[in-house]
């Protein structure tokens, strides 16, 4: 029966997750277990369990002694904030994995970035690139060794990702990112050079690199200072 139900909240929590990637839930808006229960024509059981799970990880948020859960607003601000304390961790991971990277761990990162590749060439399947990037990230801080450093790192990256599958022109539009006139590498070459630099041992490059890779995210904010970010905004050509 246990794998049931993990199946269930797995699935009930992809199911929001890819309502908020698609911009189907907004920045501000009330989520309520009935009206997904229904829309969906899901469990509420499950809903509860991936409404939780999204509140834990810092993509929605729950207001004390009201009904629902909503997507927080996104302001630039917290968006420095959360990139800055995220190239942090990863720096962080990077300087713990230099010169020591397991052969597994460096296997599962080319894996993951030959999956980007090929999707790049595609020009397509947004949802699963952005997934296939989490993985990467994800597979760096967890192979630290440091579960400390892991724990922290979770709902950091939740939060960050919110602008990036918000506002990137790479899941609004992505014809304006994935090109060769591209202005910026995409997010599958960093990579590999991240991966090349861990392997040959040099902590500090790899600390350097990482950390400028995350903040990339930072460079395209042109909007006043505390502008809340509503509809589309020049976030321009970003990728985690």
């Amino acid at each position: 029966m246990a794998p049931l139900n993990l199946q269930a909240d797995e699935r009930a929590f992809q199911t929001i997750f890819e309502l908020i990637r698609t911009r189907e839930i907004r920045p501000g808006e009330r989520l309520y277990e009935t009206e997904l229960a229904e829309r969906f024509s899901m469990s509420r059981t499950p809903l509860r369990h991936a409404l939780g799970r999204l509140t834990a990880e810092g993509l929605l948020s729950k207001t004390p002694g009201r009904k629902g859960y909503f997507l927080p607003p996104l302001t630039r601000p917290d968006m420095t904030e959360v990139f800055h304390a995220r190239a942090a961790l990863e720096g962080m991971a990077a300087s713990l994995l230099a010169g020591r990277l397991p052969g597994d761990l460096s296997a599962e990162l080319f894996a993951i970035i030959m999956k980007q590749k090929e999707l790049y060439a595609n020009g397509s399947r947004r949802g699963e690139y952005a997934a296939l990037n989490g993985n990467f990230h994800f597979a760096l801080v967890r192979g630290s060794g440091n579960r400390y450093l892991l724990r922290s790192f979770a709902p950091v990256f939740w939060r960050s990702i919110m602008y990036t599958l918000l506002y990137a022109t790479f899941y609004t539009g992505i014809e304006e990112i994935e090109t060769g006139s591209s202005p910026r590498r995409p997010s599958w070459d960093q990579h590999e050079e991240i991966v090349s630099v861990l392997e040959s041992g040099e902590g500090e490059q790899a600390r350097k690199i990482i950390e400028a890779h995350v903040l990339e995210n930072c460079e395209y904010w042109k909007e006043g200072e505390g502008r809340e970010l509503g509809g589309a905004v020049p976030y321009g050509h970003v990728l985690p």
